[in-house]
């Protein structure tokens, strides 16, 4: 199954309470809980749906699963993933027409032998998704939440307890600078903790507000603005 890359530390990763705040408490219970086969998340870009089907897969490891977590967007789905017990999909509006035939044998196989639990994630509700209508009839199957944004606060915390699980210290106020810096959604405020914590690494220091404010000013892309 090398084809299934999973590229990121199990133990990167927090509980999914502490990334997706108060607004998804039902979502939150039901992934932790393991309640429904077949899962369909979507939200707006940015939402920080990548990270929690990549926790999701992270916990299931951490309990000795074979679990699989797949980018649509850059890595193929194949028939290797009919073996995962914990198959999660990001981007499933990315599959071309034979993938689409193959997440249909999903279905079927996870249905039928009562085994196997699948997360879906996409940036469009189910109803604008477009899929082979056999396809469609099998994501009804699927329970379907929409991953609300975080507030800023809750951005915050998310983002310090990224850091703890991590072992390392961030000071609040560095996250309520990057906030009011940089982008706001939290795949590029996750993205960018990576970077500081690898930049201060590199540098031999801790991490701390004139490094971050160094680090920002070698970064190409301009802060996206409210």
């Amino acid at each position: 199954m090398n084809q299934l890359i999973f590229d990121f530390a199990v133990h990167d990763y927090p509980s999914f309470d502490k990334f997706l705040g108060t607004s998804n408490a039902e979502l939150v219970y039901v992934l932790q809980h393991r309640h429904g086969q077949f899962i369909y998340v979507w939200g707006e870009e940015g939402a920080g749906k990548s990270h929690l089907l990549q926790a999701w897969i992270a916990q299931a490891l951490e309990s000795g699963r074979n679990a699989v977590y797949i980018d649509a967007a850059v890595t193929p789905l194949t028939e290797a993933a009919l073996d995962a017990e914990y198959l999660a999909i990001d981007q499933v509006e990315k599959l071309n027409d034979e993938e689409q035939a193959l997440l249909f044998a999903v279905f079927n196989r996870f249905r039928n032998s009562g085994k196997g639990f699948l997360l879906l994630g996409s940036a469009c509700n189910p109803q604008q998704l477009v899929v082979r209508e056999d396809l469609r009839t099998r994501m009804a199957y699927c329970l379907v939440y929409e991953v609300k944004p975080l507030s800023d606060q809750e951005k915050i915390d998310a983002l310090t307890s990224m850091a703890a699980v991590r072992q390392v210290t961030v000071d609040a106020e560095i996250f309520e600078y990057l906030l009011n810096h940089w982008r706001r959604d939290m795949d590029s405020l996750m993205q960018m903790l990576d970077t500081l914590d690898n930049y201060a690494v590199m540098m031999g220091k801790r991490i701390t507000l004139p490094l971050l404010r160094q680090l920002l000013k070698q970064q190409e892309s301009p802060p996206q603005s409210d």
